[in-house]
Formats: C-alpha cells, structure tokens, sequence
C-alpha cells in the first residue's frame, strides 16, 4: 500500500512539474510536504523495527525530491528568462 501511495505521489509531482503551466513547483513542493506528512506520522504510530521502512523512505525519497523540484524550478526560470532575451 505504500508503494502505490508512493507511486502515485511521484507521478503527480512528475506530472505537475513536467506538463504544469502555473505554479507547478508551488504544487510539487506542497504534494511533497504532505507525503512527507504522511509518511512521519506513519513512523511515529508504528513503533518498533518496522517504523525504519518509514524513516528511510523520508530520508532517500521525500528529501531529495525537494531538490529534483528545486532543480526543475531552476530550469523552468531559466527557459522563462531565456525567451524573454533578445539574444
């Protein structure tokens, strides 16, 4: 089940950042907060070995994704700033 949450979240950032036209990394970063919600409380009901599968998913998942969103918002300003160049 969390895989499939997990899934799904990805391919609505992906989505968002990819074919959005406005306020597409506000969107991602706001999808990602809630995984990243969800994915904290789920640590902290399940206690015991188990609740690592949790914590490893926020920390090799949810927070690089910030930076894959960064990364996109980057590049999104930069073609932005691009085309409004007469060079």
């Amino acid at each position: 089940m969390t895989t499939l949450i997990l899934a799904l979240f990805t391919a609505a950032m992906l989505g968002v950042i990819l074919f959005g036209k406005k306020h597409e990394v506000l969107i991602a970063s706001i999808i990602n907060a809630v995984l990243l919600v969800g994915l904290v409380t789920a640590f902290s009901l399940n206690a015991g070995p188990n609740s690592m599968f949790y914590l490893a998913l926020v920390f090799y998942f949810v927070i690089p994704m910030y930076g894959v969103i960064a990364l996109f918002g980057a590049m999104k300003k930069n073609r932005a700033k691009k085309e409004n160049s007469l060079a």
